[in-house]
């Protein structure tokens, strides 16, 4: 009698395994390591001279699939290498010292860009008005900046970003 419960449990036993065995995965030589997609570039849209500069949308949809990136992780900034100071339009010259601006950080236009894998900005908006005529003239002093591009894993990619153009009153 022993003998013949141990034979059923051994049965038992061989077939449990060879029924788990069957469900489960093979498995791999080793660890799985992701590698990340390829970097897709960025293809500025063909703009003409005068271009007037449009108001931002309210949200802007980071597509890398489009080339442009969003700054984070393992995309670093880009770096500003050449700027322009902005001068106070002469507006904006007659408001200042008619003491309409309440505090002289209020001149200020904040312009969102595409920065290229060149370090070039492209692609602006305006995100904040200073009225004035000063956003015309902050979209211009933007054209001229220049930057070390921004990076994903040691490879230039194009990234928005938002630069708030300060005007200098004197």
């Amino acid at each position: 009698m022993r003998r013949a419960v141990f034979m059923c449990t051994l049965v038992a036993l061989a077939v449990t395994g060879a029924a788990a065995q069957q469900g489960a995965p093979a498995a791999g030589p080793g660890p799985v390591i992701e590698k990340s997609p390829a970097v897709v570039p960025y293809k500025p849209a063909p703009k003409s001279a005068n271009e007037p500069l449009k108001t931002c949308p309210a949200k802007f949809e980071y597509r890398p699939e489009d080339g442009i990136y969003m700054v984070g992780g393992s995309i670093t900034p880009p770096k500003v290498t050449q700027y322009v100071i902005a001068r106070l339009t002469k507006d904006a010259q007659k408001a200042y010292k008619n003491n309409l601006f309440k505090d002289p950080n209020e001149i200020m236009s904040s312009i969102s860009v595409v920065v290229d894998t060149n370090g070039h900005p492209q692609n602006l908006c305006l995100q904040r008005s200073a009225g004035f005529g000063l956003d015309e003239e902050a979209a211009n002093e933007v054209r001229q900046y220049r930057f070390k591009p921004a990076a994903r894993n040691g490879t230039p990619v194009a990234v928005r970003i938002t630069i708030e153009v300060r005007f200098a009153a004197h």
